[in-house]
C-alpha cells in the first residue's frame, strides 16, 4: 500500500467519529424530549470535530512536509465547513424545538452565529499550519 493510499485510509477513518456522532444527534432529536441530553450531544459532536480535526492536522502536515503538496490540508477544509454547518444546523435546531433561551429570536441567527465562530477558529488555526509548514520547507530559517 502507497503511502498516499495509507494517509487516505487514516483521513477518512478519521471521519467516521463525527458521523457516528452526527447519527447518534439526528436519533435523538427524533426520539428524546430532554434539552439537555440533546445539548450534551451537541456538544459531543462539536468535540468529535474537534478531536478529528487534530488527526487530519497531523496527516496533512506530515504529508505537506514529505510531498509539498496541499493535497489533505484541501480536504480538510471541506470538511471543516460541512461539519461545522451540521453543527450549526444541530444548534439551530434544537433552539427552534425546545425554545432555549437566546439573544437570537429568529430561526437562523443562532446557527449560523456558531457555525461562523468555530469555521472562523478552526480555518485560521488550519491556515497558520499550512503556512507554518510552508515557510520551513524552505531554508531561510536555517541562516
Amino acid at each position: 500500500m502507497k503511502k498516499k493510499q495509507f494517509l487516505l485510509l487514516i483521513f477518512f477513518g478519521l471521519l467516521l467519529y463525527p458521523l457516528y456522532q452526527a447519527y447518534g444527534v439526528l436519533n435523538l432529536f427524533s426520539s428524546v424530549e430532554n434539552p439537555g441530553e440533546i445539548r450534551a450531544n451537541i456538544v459531543t459532536y462539536q468535540l468529535s470535530i474537534w478531536l478529528s480535526w487534530v488527526g487530519m492536522m497531523v496527516v496533512s502536515v506530515y504529508y505537506k512536509w514529505r510531498q509539498r503538496d496541499n493535497f489533505f490540508f484541501k480536504i480538510t477544509y471541506f470538511f471543516l465547513v460541512f461539519t461545522f454547518g451540521a453543527f450549526g444546523y444541530f444548534t439551530q435546531h434544537a433552539h427552534n424545538v425546545f425554545g432555549n433561551s437566546s439573544r437570537f429570536s429568529d430561526s437562523y441567527t443562532l446557527g449560523a452565529f456558531t457555525t461562523l465562530q468555530n469555521l472562523l477558529v478552526a480555518v485560521v488555526l488550519t491556515i497558520f499550519l499550512q503556512i507554518a509548514v510552508s515557510l520551513f520547507q524552505t531554508k531561510w530559517h536555517r541562516r
